[in-house]
């Protein structure tokens, strides 16, 4: 009886490859496309790409850190939409972080956000910079059956801090009768 039992233990071991080992499963997660932002080129390339793919980790490392610095973030919503949106007044990392996941989660499936910045003129200040910028900004919504248009201008105020560019001020200016960027935080806050 011992060897019946040996025996069909022996195949059942066998037979069911136990020992054998499997390729492990590639990750499911978003990479990390972030290039170190050495020059204000890639901090920007950074900043829209991290839009395009929704990836928050790689947004918030285009912003100063206040963990690592004595600059705190500061964004200033176009003229006169703070009284529409309350919320736009002392907006800081922690608004940036739930604007971004609101996004995220509203747009579509498979649509990429897409982040147009064109007419860029630049002013050098030694470890910082101010950037500006026309943007157009895109997204198709879950529970809109077209794209939603955010057009007008950007002004960056950039610093370099331990050899890397980081965002610490943005001001957003409306153009034309266009939505501006600051009513698509306002809304999505």
């Amino acid at each position: 009886m011992k060897k019946i039992i040996s025996a069909f233990l022996i195949f059942s071991l066998v037979s069911c490859d136990l020992l054998t080992t499997r390729d492990p499963e590639q990750p499911n997660t978003a990479g990390n496309s972030n290039i170190p932002a050495t020059s204000p080129d890639i901090l920007f390339n950074n900043f829209k790409s991290s839009i395009q793919d929704k990836i928050l980790e790689n947004y918030l490392a285009c912003f100063v850190d206040p963990s690592f610095s004595n600059r705190k973030y500061k964004f200033i919503a176009a003229a006169g939409l703070v009284s529409q949106y309350p919320v736009l007044i002392g907006w800081n990392l922690d608004s940036e972080i739930q604007y971004f996941k609101n996004m995220k989660a509203r747009s579509k499936d498979g649509q990429s956000i897409t982040l147009t910045l064109s007419n860029g003129n630049n002013t050098q200040l030694g470890d910082s910079a101010v950037y500006q910028y026309d943007y157009s900004l895109s997204f198709l919504a879950n529970d809109q059956p077209v794209s939603s248009e955010y057009k007008g201008s950007v002004q960056f105020k950039i610093y370099q801090e331990s050899s890397l560019w980081v965002i610490g001020e943005w001001y957003d200016l409306r153009k034309d009768n266009f939505s501006s960027w600051s009513e698509l935080k306002g809304s999505l806050y």
